[in-house]
């Protein structure tokens, strides 16, 4: 029944794997958490403890940090208790499934004393490639630069390999030469004269026939037909010509468009402050909106990469092997358990973990999962509370992905804003924040805003002397009085196409205490610039303005003579044939 000298080195072999797990299996699986973790989130993940009971079919995590992958000594978030109860026979599919996870002692935003960013490679990790393509899409928004006076402004001399209305006007006259040779050879190819000129001759013949003469009233009759059949050919080529003028009266008026884009990197290049309010909102606070903008992107993206919509194949690089490691492809199969799978999970998390007195709040998350379409049902958050409202939506459930995340926070506080170009930062305190964010597809729509009445203003000590200081100076006295802050960014349009705006209630302020600085030295300078532009512009454009008109009326006109001396001739010869024939022809 038994074969003893095979069972001995079996419960040996069972008592060691025992053994070893006792020993190791927690220890080996925090270095695997910590691992998977690090590899997805693209920051350092660390774990003080990792327990597993599978007699109790849970997991216990103490001490869970995970730091941000977009700064350098802060945590993305720390933890101190994680509870998580499996779903045990999944484990044998090699399947996880979380049926309920409490996390408790969450906090957002701590310090950290070194950096937990770690290298990203875009070619050899999900991450990586997330982080490059998040950062390229930043770097879409052209943000303009606030200026300040310096003294007098002085015209420079521009180049004109710069100017952008100088090459299109070349390319213009280009166009119109190899159009009015194309017409030109179009017009000669028309025929016309040979339908002319046997009219003619039927014509004169018909004058002198008599009503029955048959030879001479067909001949009359095929001309006229020839005459149709021309003045066809110059409708057809005419449609064509008039649709060859509208694209040359469009560079016409491209021409002015470019002369304005001229005016405005002139502007650029004298270092003329912009006076305009929404550029100054966007010069002030765009860098601090599409930092928010780019962060969401990156966790949506991320979570695209892993939690992948629909139920297409999904390819991962296979097991190192020397040579031809290949790719590992799974195939999803509907009404089946995820690969991973996190039900229910439970959270006590800090907004704000260095006041004094932070406030606790709870939220719950629900089917987490890396194959949405086999699960069924998109992953959900909420969190509310009297000064918090919190919730997202990630469906993937579909091909087209449709993610959403909305969030209210108020009596937390606000990052300090560093104000490019100007010698000075912004601390909000505390204050109401607001993000929204929606990505359907690659369609974006995201609006992000701040409101705080406990502005505090500080003065860079190094940027307030040299040159510039005056406008510097009078900035801060009208800045360092503004206790109230509003900002409004929102981002809309495509991924590959998006388009930014900013608003503040500041932007009015500075625009008109840079208006009062340059006064009338900013109004004759603009008049110069104005000049200087059309001095060297115009020469350009001008003459193939009208090169443009002189073409258009020149083909215009040819096409109305040939149309009128065919239906001349076409009118003479059914006159002559109904004095021949006393009939009217249809």
């Amino acid at each position: 029944m038994f074969r003893w000298r095979a069972i001995g080195p079996l419960l040996l072999f069972t008592l060691l794997g025992a053994g070893l797990w006792l020993l190791l299996a927690d220890r080996i699986a925090r270095r695997s958490a910590e691992k998977i973790g690090t590899a997805i989130v693209g920051a350092k993940v660390e774990i003080e403890d990792l327990h597993i009971s599978l007699a109790n079919g849970d997991v216990t995590i103490r001490g869970l940090t995970v730091a941000s992958p977009h700064e350098a000594l802060k945590n993305l978030l720390q933890a101190d208790e994680l509870v998580a109860d499996l779903d045990v026979l999944p484990l044998l599919e090699k399947k996880v499934v979380i049926d309920r996870l409490a996390a408790n002692g969450v906090r957002f935003g701590t310090p950290r004393a070194t950096d937990g960013r770690v290298p990203m490679d875009p070619s050899a990790s999900v991450s990586g490639r997330v982080m490059s393509e998040a950062r390229d899409w930043a770097q879409r928004f052209q943000v303009p630069a606030l200026q300040l006076a310096t003294g007098k402004i002085d015209v420079a001399t521009l180049d004109p390999r710069r100017l952008s209305a100088i090459p299109a006007a070349r390319a213009l006259n280009a166009r119109a030469d190899s159009s009015r040779r194309a017409w030109q050879t179009g017009l000669d190819s028309l025929r016309s004269s040979v339908a002319l000129d046997s009219a003619a001759a039927t014509l004169a013949r018909l004058r002198t026939a008599r009503a029955t003469d048959l030879a001479a009233l067909n001949d009359a009759r095929r001309a006229i037909d020839q005459l149709k059949q021309a003045r066809n050919r110059v409708t057809t080529f005419e449609r064509n010509v008039t649709g060859g003028l509208a694209d040359l009266r469009a560079g016409v008026a491209g021409l002015d468009s470019a002369k304005q884009r001229d005016y405005a990197f002139a502007r650029g290049l004298l270092k003329l402050p912009t006076l305009d309010a929404p550029e100054i909102g966007l010069a002030l606070f765009a860098p601090s909106a599409v930092a928010q903008f780019q962060r969401a992107l990156y966790w949506t993206q991320l979570a695209r990469a892993h939690m992948p919509p629909g139920l297409l194949p999904r390819a991962d690089a296979g097991p190192p092997r020397r040579r031809r490691s290949g790719s590992t492809v799974r195939f999803p199969r509907e009404h089946a358990l995820p690969g991973v799978l996190l039900r229910t999970a439970e959270l006590s998390f800090q907004l704000d973990p260095t006041a004094p007195q932070p406030k606790r709040y709870t939220g719950r998350l629900t089917g987490l999962t890396s194959d949405p379409a086999v699960y069924g049902r998109p992953t959900l958050f909420e969190a509310s509370a009297p000064a918090v409202s919190a919730g997202a939506m990630l469906d993937h459930v579909h091909a087209t992905a449709r993610d959403t995340a909305g969030a209210t926070v108020q009596g937390v506080r606000l990052p300090v804003l560093q104000l490019p170009s100007l010698p000075m930062k912004l601390d909000p305190g505390q204050g109401i924040a607001q993000l929204g964010f929606a990505l359907r597809g690659d369609t974006i729509r995201a609006r992000w805003s701040i409101r705080s009445t406990h502005v505090q203003w500080s003065r860079d000590s190094a940027g307030s002397t040299g040159q510039g200081s005056t406008g510097a100076d009078l900035l801060w006295r009208t800045l360092s009085g503004i206790s109230d802050l509003q900002v409004d960014a929102g981002v809309t349009g495509t991924l590959t196409s998006p388009r930014l705006s900013v608003r503040s209630n500041l932007d009015e302020a500075i625009a008109a205490r840079l208006r009062t600085m340059l006064g009338a030295e900013a109004t004759a300078a603009e008049r110069r610039l104005r000049a200087e532009v059309d001095r060297q512009v115009d020469p350009a454009i001008a003459p193939v303005r009208a090169r443009v008109t002189g073409l258009q009326t020149d083909v215009t006109k040819s096409l109305a003579e040939q149309r009128g001396r065919l239906d001349q001739a076409q009118k003479d010869l059914e006159a002559r044939l109904r004095e021949l024939t006393r009939i009217r022809l249809p």
